[in-house]
């Protein structure tokens, strides 16, 4: 009779566990403040050791061809912002990011709805430049979702090394992974 097998493994157990993914979303990959950010803090992050996936309503724009190909690209399919809401919550839902970063005006408050809707406690952050003094229902929205936001950063006046080190911050998630 043979003695029985060891389940335990030869080697030793090494931690290989990946990075946490976080997750932003921009209204699109065009030549615009919004997108020229979301690119930067996107590298940013990556420099930083996180994995990243970007998303946008319509996947293509010149700044896509500037993106880290260690960067993810994910395209919504979708023509405008704010139609998109639905299809973030459901890649949120499906991928669950460490924390979702919506940057731009419309990109912000879409990031912030989704994550209502995913309802899988993904912390938002938004990265925007002072929105402007409009009326109905973009203030309306601003005034209820903002308050739910982990942190809200100044896109224009604040340095992507430094609103990544925010973000992450607010999210409760080190400066480095590495």
């Amino acid at each position: 009779m043979m003695p029985p097998l060891s389940t335990a493994s030869a080697t030793p157990s090494v931690n290989t566990s990946s990075p946490p993914r976080l997750a932003v979303f921009v209204s699109g990959l065009d030549d615009t403040p919004a997108g020229r950010a979301a690119v930067a803090l996107a590298d940013a992050l990556r420099l930083w050791g996180y994995g990243i996936d970007v998303m946008a309503p319509m996947g293509g724009g010149p700044l896509r061809a500037t993106l880290h190909p260690g960067i993810g690209q994910i395209d919504l399919a979708k023509r405008h912002t704010g139609t998109s809401v639905l299809a973030l919550a459901r890649i949120v839902a499906e991928r669950r990011p460490a924390g979702l970063i919506g940057v731009g005006g419309d990109a912000g408050l879409v990031a912030l709805g989704a994550v209502r809707l995913a309802r899988q406690g993904t912390p938002a952050a938004v990265l925007e430049d002072q929105p402007p003094s409009d009326g109905g229902v973009r203030r309306t929205l601003r005034a209820w979702l903002h308050p739910r936001a982990c942190i809200v950063v100044s896109g224009g006046t604040t340095p992507p090394d430094e609103a990544a080190r925010l973000v992450l911050a607010a999210f409760g998630l080190p400066d480095e992974v590495r």
